[in-house]
């Protein structure tokens, strides 16, 4: 493990454990790794209401220049995916057990430093009680400010976030449309939808995405509006609904999007998927001596989507190395593009190679509509597709909340859902090293489930929608299989598990 070295700083903290924290080696450590524009690390006491209980916190004022550079909106899902990874050079320690995000400026001395006292002072009562986003707001609101609130503009777009949202609290301009508000990537192109019907205006997908805060998102909309065309009423924006979904989706992809979407087999596709997967089969039995159990319930034909859970880089070559040799030739996988393909639309090599290798890339702003609708049209073509509802890779191996896009997708195209458990893909390259090491791995495919079941089940269990019923469910049974699976490990005799081995 390597270890930071501590240089001269003046500011120090002593933990519990008799271990000294210099807070401004941790900022400058972590800000070099994230877009962050300032950072103040200290002491939290008192967390779950246990007074001596002492955790290493953070407050992030995020660089939001560089999120709307390459078009990321989830500032959460950044940091943490960040966080995690980076912490393994820095001892147990020296890493953080969280941070807060806020889009205002930090208090700062007459010098220009952090004013680490007041920081404390204001955050550490929201940290333990669990608030992110704006402060509340002091005083009086500017003139400008005003105007924005009172214009027919602003009223508008604040009854589309209220009704949205469905927060009851008095919306302020501050509020951040992730933080405070809850609206994420597939939420923003709902949001997208009302502002539409509300302007009876055609509105971009960038005006929407580049927005951090309610008052971003009025002097966008109300920039966008100088120039915008009046659209017919029937292609306004429908309101959200249960066919909400099924009109977006239903749209046929761009035409560049299209090129990149191979349905059938050429013969140089053919030879690069076949060399592809005898590689992939090749180093995972190899290196990870690889074995498959329930492979025999992967549709040879007709939609279907495969679903796992999502701890390592090694978890889609993994089931592609188990998969029987005719879905292994059909099946498309959904990756997100920013680790991988973000120039792929310029680059030509790049985007023959996301063909022949059937990959959707995907982001969490401006292009996941388009994503979506790229997955709904291998759907509905009768082809397979590999999901990681989970999103972002778990740090810990556990398996996470599904994303509703998953739900979505299910219930639109109505299409089997084949869960499949990953064991020692965490263990063989967690998200949080950067090399692989050798550790046995097993690929448990479990029965094929239909969205209508998956559905009624997860509305017993309370949940809010339709889309939402579907992934509470789908994550239970992916969680049952997990349980059933033998558990990986080498040290309890030989190879891992007993199934048909491909």
């Amino acid at each position: 493990m390597t270890e930071v070295l501590t240089p001269p700083y003046d500011d120090f903290i002593m933990l519990n454990s008799g271990e000294k924290i210099y807070p401004q080696e941790l900022e400058e450590f972590y800000t070099k790794i994230a877009p962050v524009k300032e950072m103040c690390v200290f002491t939290v006491s008192g967390m779950e209401s246990i007074r001596t209980s002492e955790v290493l916190w953070a407050i992030i004022q995020p660089n939001l220049d560089n999120f709307r550079e390459f078009g990321e909106v989830n500032l959460r899902f950044v940091f943490k995916e960040r966080f995690d990874n980076a912490s393994e050079e820095l001892p147990v320690y020296k890493r953080l057990n969280g941070f807060t995000i806020t889009l205002e400026d930090l208090p700062l001395t007459t010098l220009g430093k952090l004013n680490r006292c007041e920081i404390k002072e204001i955050y550490e009562p929201r940290v333990i009680a669990g608030k992110e986003g704006a402060l509340p707001v002091s005083g009086e609101l500017s003139i400008e400010d005003n105007v924005l609130i009172e214009s027919v503009v602003g009223k508008r777009i604040l009854e589309c976030l209220k009704k949205q949202s469905g927060i009851r609290m008095p919306i302020i301009l501050g509020d951040s449309l992730e933080l405070d508000l809850g609206i994420d990537s597939l939420g923003r192109i709902e949001l997208t939808s009302g502002l539409e019907s509300a302007f009876s205006a055609d509105l971009k997908v960038e005006t929407i995405s580049q927005a951090f805060s309610v008052k971003d998102l009025i002097l966008g909309i109300t920039e966008a509006l100088r120039g915008a065309k009046d659209i017919p009423m029937e292609d306004q924006g429908v309101a959200i609904g249960e066919d909400y979904w099924k009109e977006h989706l239903n749209v046929p992809p761009q035409e560049e999007t299209m090129q990149m979407l191979e349905l059938t087999t050429g013969f140089f596709a053919w030879v690069f998927r076949f060399l592809f997967t005898a590689f992939d089969c090749l180093m995972f039995k190899i290196f990870f001596k690889i074995k498959s159990e329930g492979s025999q319930n992967v549709p040879i034909t007709g939609a279907y989507i495969l679903y796992g859970n999502h701890t390592s880089f090694l978890d889609g070559p993994a089931i592609g190395a188990c998969l029987p040799r005719r879905p292994v030739f059909q099946i498309f996988y959904f990756v997100f593009g920013p680790y991988f393909f973000r120039p792929f639309i310029k680059n030509r090599v790049l985007r023959n190679f996301v063909k022949m290798g059937r990959f959707i890339p995907f982001d969490f702003s401006k292009h996941f509509l388009e994503a979506l609708r790229s997955c709904y049209f291998v759907l509905k073509n009768g082809k397979g597709l590999c999901f990681f509802p989970e999103g972002l890779r778990s740090t810990t191996g556990e398996i996470g909340e599904f994303k509703k896009g998953f739900g979505i997708l299910a219930k639109v195209t109505g299409a089997m859902l084949v869960p499949v458990f990953i064991d020692g893909a965490h263990q063989a390259w967690p998200s949080t090293a950067k090399y692989p090491k050798l550790y046995p791995i097993k690929v448990r495919f479990g029965k094929p489930l239909l969205p209508g079941d998956l559905e009624k089940e997860g509305l017993k269990m309370g949940t809010k929608d339709s889309y939402e019923a579907i992934c509470m469910a789908a994550r239970k049974a992916l969680i049952e299989l997990k349980i059933d699976s033998p558990v990986c490990h080498p040290r309890e005799g030989g190879d891992p598990g007993q199934g048909d081995k491909k």
